[in-house]
């Protein structure tokens, strides 16, 4: 019996690592952006935009900060969810970052570290601390699987961000 889980389980593996190569190598990573800036929105916007289902597809922008603080988990292979915050602090949304250290459109925080170490890399590779504000352009995706689809006190539906952009603000 042994033996058979382990041989499926190889070929599962090899499936998987398969998948893993074709996807790249035609091209497909999630984290690569659209290349366009969205329409920059502010908070009060964005929670109006979460409440209607036709935002699905939308490109749009939020300027603000990534804040780390100690409830980060880092799950190896997996984007880092950091909360993304107004100029007075208060939470907008979280948004999934890759993380690499020198990439674009990434961020990159050490393994142990204080809110200072947070480093985010914008469109052209350019590093901005922790404190510095940024412009982040997403495509909206609604999560229709979600149980329930709309959260029945706030009336915002569950939504996916994708294709990231960082970008200084001007």
């Amino acid at each position: 019996m042994k033996a058979i889980v382990k041989k499926y389980s190889l070929y599962i593996l090899g499936f998987i690592a398969g998948a893993i190569y074709l996807a790249i190598s035609t091209g497909y990573n999630p984290f690569v952006g659209s290349g366009d800036k969205g329409v920059v929105v502010t908070p009060e916007q964005f929670a109006n935009f979460k409440k209607d289902k036709s935002n699905d597809g939308k490109r749009v922008a939020l300027i603000g900060r990534a804040e780390a603080n100690g409830d980060i988990t880092y799950i190896l292979g997996r984007p880092i969810r950091l909360p993304f915050v107004d100029a007075d602090k208060n939470l907008i949304e979280f948004f999934e970052f890759e993380l690499k250290e020198n990439g674009k459109n990434c961020c990159y925080i050490p393994t142990e570290f204080k809110s200072e170490d947070l480093v985010l890399y914008d469109n052209e590779g350019k590093a901005h601390a922790y404190d510095e504000q940024v412009v982040v352009s997403f495509t909206m995706e609604r999560i229709t699987e979600a149980i329930p689809e709309q959260n029945p006190e706030t009336g915002e539906y569950a939504w996916h961000y994708k294709q990231l952009r960082i970008d200084p603000v001007k």
